[in-house]
């Protein structure tokens, strides 16, 4: 781990200075136990801005699960997330998710879910999809899936009920509109995302609705994307 302790030989320099030393001496000085400092903080990941708070990260009931005419990997889901207008609920989202090969339309199909609801709409194989279900996955020693499992909220949870993270997020914490691609805000807190001994964690803060922890009931220990 890095050290933000300042070398000898810049202590040195410090307290020499006295009344002798050059003006533009101190400003040189500070400006490399500043970059040092900040090469420190890199290193051990402190100054790691967090953005698990522009996320909207909510519970969804899946309503009902259809091939896609496109791509036989993926699914086209319709998913309730709890979305109203002037308090009139909407329709539920569309969602395309390649599960094909990892879970049983009939287990999908009714299910509570977790959900990523303010990705910025995108087209897969022709079909527009409003959000990402939130999985767990096991990798075999090249990298390669080879079982993914849902993210379930606790028991009770509805629709639209909002996942927080101790620490960094509550129920009054505002998420961006849509996640804006560039900016990488969902990829920057995925890398974060774990599961161990079946609850989902993002840096060691598990995710939880106002009901209890989410859990993956088929993958004890993994990655989540």
């Amino acid at each position: 781990m890095g050290s933000s302790a300042v070398s000898p030989s810049l202590t040195s320099m410090i307290l020499n200075q006295g009344n002798s030393a050059e003006p533009h001496l101190s400003d040189a000085v500070t400006a490399i136990v500043k970059d040092q400092n900040n090469k420190a903080k890199a290193e051990d990941g402190s100054n790691e801005e967090d953005h698990i708070s522009k996320l909207d990260i909510r519970v969804g009931i899946v309503r009902s699960v259809s091939a896609h005419p496109g791509a036989e990997s993926l699914y086209i889901e319709q998913v309730d997330l709890g979305d109203k207008e002037a308090d009139v609920p909407k329709e539920p989202r569309t969602i395309v998710s390649g599960l094909v090969r990892y879970v049983p339309k009939d287990y999908l199909e009714g299910r509570a879910v977790i959900v990523v609801g303010n990705m910025k709409p995108s087209k897969l194989r022709g079909v527009v999809s409003e959000g990402m279900l939130l999985c767990a996955m096991e990798q075999d020693l090249n990298g390669e899936v080879i079982k993914v499992g849902l993210l379930e909220p606790a028991e009770g949870s509805r629709p639209g009920d909002k996942i927080t993270f101790e620490g960094y997020t509550d129920e009054a914490t505002i998420p961006a509109a849509v996640l804006t691609p560039k900016r990488k805000w969902f990829e920057k807190s995925r890398v974060h995302f774990y599961v161990k001994n079946g609850v989902a964690y993002y840096k060691g803060s598990p995710f939880k609705s106002a009901q209890g922890l989410v859990r993956c009931k088929t993958i004890s220990e993994g990655q989540i994307s």
